[in-house]
């Protein structure tokens, strides 16, 4: 499976193409009388209704939020991660529009503390923008046309910070940062603890296992953010035996089930014939 699961990934990191933007009032009363299964007055989707439902369903959208429909929640330095906060709905279409996004307290964009504090600033001057790319739930729209305020629920599938210059940073659709360029990842084993501890290069000696590193460097091919991963094993005639993930900071599921293949039988150097338990800290970088 682990083959199969690097090209998945590096194609997911890419905003859908055949997004359909949605920038007008008269939009989202088309699309809420749709997911209502009602004709509008004009429907501009020239269909009837149950087709003009299936459409909307079928479509990916493209929405752009101003600096004031969103907001930044807590910066995570350790990882330097920015949060988006996920505890108001996006605003976005002159407020005429709020939209609920699954998900959306678990999206995080890569910044270092200058880009940080650099959007604060420019979100503050009305600089800086999220777009988000969405498909509508299925769930009816609520508000009041005649008031002009409407509210829709979405799965999302991308989400992008934008500047004055473009793109600043981007999320997949499970709000995990996407990484611009080229950075290679790394996956190694930081620190380890075997119980009983064998003689030989020292208490808590990584290069214990480093039988396993050339396993550990095709897991970091299909990583998808940094982070540190705790991983407990029995020890059984010198061998990682049933190694399970027990913190996974970089909570990326598929990255911790491949390290967890990658010490499964991993011989441990110096501790032949050793029988015990052990854990190793794992960094993902």
């Amino acid at each position: 499976m682990l083959p199969l699961l690097i090209p998945l990934l590096a194609a997911a990191q890419v905003p859908p193409r055949d997004a359909v933007a949605l920038t007008g009032e008269d939009q989202v009363r088309e699309i809420c009388a749709a997911l209502r299964d009602e004709p509008a007055r004009e429907p501009a989707l020239g269909v009837e209704p149950s087709k003009a439902r299936a459409q909307v369903l079928s479509r990916v959208y493209r929405l752009r939020v101003p600096a004031t429909g969103f907001g930044f929640g807590r910066y995570r330095e350790e990882h330097q991660e920015l949060e988006l906060n996920g505890d108001r709905p996006l605003r976005a279409i002159e407020d005429a529009l709020s939209l609920d996004l699954q998900g959306i307290d678990d999206v995080a964009f890569r910044a270092s503390p200058e880009e940080m504090k650099r959007w604060a600033a420019d979100q503050g001057d009305g600089k800086i923008a999220l777009t988000v790319f969405f498909r509508p739930s299925g769930e009816r729209c609520a508000g009041n046309a005649a008031a002009r305020i409407f509210r829709m629920e979405g799965r999302p599938l991308w989400w992008q910070i934008e500047g004055e210059g473009g793109v600043l940073a981007a999320a997949d659709e499970d709000g995990l940062p996407v990484d611009h360029g080229v950075r290679a990842r790394t996956v190694t084993v930081e620190k380890l603890a075997l119980d009983p501890e064998p003689p030989g290069p020292g208490e808590g000696d990584k290069t214990r296992l480093s039988s396993a590193q050339v396993a550990l460097d095709r897991c970091a091919q299909g990583a998808r953010r940094r982070g540190s991963m705790v991983v407990s094993f029995s020890v059984l005639g010198g061998r990682v035996r049933d190694p399970q993930v027990i913190m996974d900071g970089a909570r990326d599921e598929q990255t911790a089930s491949c390290v967890a293949h990658a010490l499964s039988g991993a011989p441990i150097a110096g501790a032949a014939g050793l029988s015990g338990r052990g854990t190793a800290a794992v960094a993902v970088q």
